[in-house]
């Protein structure tokens, strides 16, 4: 007796299918299909609702465009458009700067932006009755933002671009950041077709990653992925001094990444003053500025790159890397046909509250300084 081998295989086979479609699997994986299903759509709805709070209930950004500075310290911007291009009766300065024309430390209107604002609206600098210095300065600002706002201007008109830079902005330690590492909103920016082609092809290679591309493109895209960044951007002008509980002010830091540990800066030991990060200009610094500078160069308005005022001591070791960051800022912008205001040793080192950052006399000789070249330079030709 026995059964031969097909008919063990076809019996197998009737057991199975029956068990697949009369057997106890079946109510077994309908409900497993249902949970799933009813799992994902409270997950879905939870977000959705979320995403609606955030929308709703987050401090909004505002543009830079409407404010004389950025409001929320650690944010930048979200767009760049309205008033930027001025009216008949409004002409427009764009200030690219760093952490110098942030100046974190004052009220907006005890900073040179502001008080060039005023300068020039004064004395109608070029017939013009009203003057808006739109000030695109960032705390820890770099040359991955300065890069995109110079591309961003090429589609624009204001007036003047005052360029100020700083051999920090080209520091060697960026050279191999992406997109994720800014402070800001600019990243966003190059989620944007139109400026993402007028990128140079060695900064794509640098900075722009795909997982960080990706990143920037959602958050441009749903507001509760932004909450961190809004947290903390939300409570720095209500509860002044809050971060300091958080981390020790002198550490160059992005606040969002801390996670309540409180950091000592290995550098407060060193010849560097504190609250100075250290920031070399080496090894693919030049690129990074050569890349800037191309992209200021194809902007259609009145450009002027300024070497901004630094105080550092005889013999400190940043010496060396502002010397070579006026040689290539000097040679680049001669190549490229750029004006160059060379400042950096225009204003009394007793005035500067850090090697780059100033005391309000700097900040109120500066805007005079500023209004009196714009003046020379530019007269009745505005």
């Amino acid at each position: 007796m026995g059964f031969k081998s097909s008919s063990i295989s076809r019996y197998c086979e009737r057991l199975l299918k029956r068990q697949w479609t009369k057997g106890p699997l079946v109510p077994i994986l309908t409900g497993m299909r249902k949970r799933f299903l009813v799992g994902a759509g409270i997950v879905l709805t939870v977000q959705l609702a979320f995403e609606i709070f955030a929308r709703f209930a987050l401090p909004e950004v505002p543009s830079c465009a409407e404010v004389s500075r950025n409001a929320y310290r650690f944010r930048a911007w979200p767009e760049y458009i309205a008033g930027l291009d001025g009216t008949e009766n409004t002409a427009t300065v764009v200030l690219l700067t760093n952490s110098q024309g942030y100046a974190g430390e004052f009220d907006h209107r005890r900073i040179y932006p502001a008080q060039l604002e005023e300068l020039m609206c004064a004395s109608r600098l070029g017939g013009h009755r009203h003057w808006e210095v739109l000030n695109w300065a960032c705390d820890g600002m770099t040359s991955i933002e300065l890069t995109l706002l110079a591309a961003y201007l090429e589609t624009r008109s204001p007036d003047i671009v005052l360029a100020m830079t700083g051999y920090a902005d080209y520091a060697a330690e960026h050279s191999g950041e992406k997109l994720l590492y800014c402070r800001s909103d600019v990243p966003r920016l190059a989620t944007r077709p139109a400026l993402l082609k007028r990128l140079p092809a060695s900064y794509l290679r640098r900075h722009v990653g795909v997982e960080d591309f990706l990143t920037f493109l959602l958050r441009d895209r749903f507001a509760l992925l932004r909450y961190r960044e809004f947290v903390w951007s939300w409570l720095d002008p209500r509860f002044p001094g809050i971060h300091t509980a958080f981390y020790a002010p002198s550490i160059n830091y992005r606040p969002w990444e801390l996670r309540g540990r409180r950091i000592l800066n290995p550098l407060r030991k060193s010849k560097l003053t504190p609250g100075d990060p250290v920031l070399t200009y080496r090894e693919g610094s030049r690129q990074m500025l050569d890349d800037y500078l191309s992209l200021l160069a194809r902007i259609r308005s009145r450009v002027i790159v300024i070497a901004q005022p630094i105080a550092v001591p005889p013999g400190d070791p940043r010496m060396a890397w502002q010397e070579a960051f006026m040689r290539d800022l000097r040679d680049l912008t001669s190549q490229k046909g750029l004006k160059l205001w060379d400042l950096s040793g225009a204003l009394p080192s007793r005035d500067f509250m850090t090697s780059s950052h100033f005391l309000p006399a700097n900040h109120e000789r500066f805007a005079a300084m500023l209004h009196t070249r714009l003046s020379r330079e530019f007269g009745d030709a505005l």
